[in-house]
């Protein structure tokens, strides 16, 4: 037994002395980075950095080819010897592409999504193609966040949080199609919008009278057309 436990400990050292350890760190702060990629296809070798930016090269001992990747990080090419020419340390720099989500409706400029405290939600072209919406309405429907109501076939009027009509702001490229002097029974003219026209509907939901009026007291449904729409 104890000859049996001497050979695992002298495996592990074995191993040990002879992984090699790479630090991904960021170029500007110095900080480690996580998860980020290295691979390679010749040896076929993968690798993930650790919280600490560390990770096990030791598969990739000879490749002439390593990719390292990170999302929102340049992508770096290295040798092995060139990793172990700079002592197994790299540092990556960041690019200027931003993947933040942008919206429209708060604020009536481009804002993330993450910088504004209101709730709102987003239904882009791909969404209204997979879900394929008779109308307009049915379109918001299909958010699962705005409910419907349809006193007629092929109609549709949007509630929001109990307040539709004149408490709703419905605006397509920015110009209203409904006003506070509207009655305040259910209203179709949201129907009157193609869905497949649509570039991106946004949903404000919450009081946006500070911004659009009096009318937007229960939310904001804004559109925008595709350019090439004639509608």
């Amino acid at each position: 037994m104890k000859k049996l436990w001497l050979l695992w400990i002298l495996i592990g050292s074995y191993q040990f002395g002879f992984s090699q350890i790479i630090t991904i760190r960021d170029q500007d702060t110095g900080q480690p980075l996580e998860l980020a990629t290295l691979s390679s296809n010749e040896p076929t070798a993968f690798a993930i950095s650790n919280a600490a930016g560390q990770a096990d090269i030791t598969e990739f001992r000879g490749a002439q080819l390593i990719e390292i990747r990170l999302m929102g990080y340049q992508t770096e090419t290295r040798s092995y010897f060139e990793l172990e020419q700079s002592q197994f340390r790299i540092a990556l720099s960041s690019t200027n592409i931003s993947l933040d989500q942008v919206v429209v409706s708060a604020t009536r400029w481009n804002q993330s999504k993450r910088d504004i405290p209101s709730k709102i939600i987003s239904i882009i072209p791909r969404d209204v193609a997979l879900q394929n919406p008779q109308t307009a309405a049915d379109m918001l429907g299909t958010s699962g966040e705005v409910f419907i109501q349809k006193s007629q076939q092929g109609g549709g009027s949007p509630i929001i949080r109990g307040f539709a009509s004149n408490r709703l702001l419905y605006t397509v490229d920015g110009v209203r199609m409904n006003t506070a002097i509207f009655r305040s029974g259910n209203l179709q003219n949201v129907i009157s919008l193609d869905p497949f026209a649509v570039e991106q509907a946004e949903v404000f939901f919450g009081p946006g009278s500070i911004i659009y009026g009096s009318d937007a007291i229960g939310g904001v449904m804004s559109s925008k057309r595709l350019r090439h729409s004639f509608l």
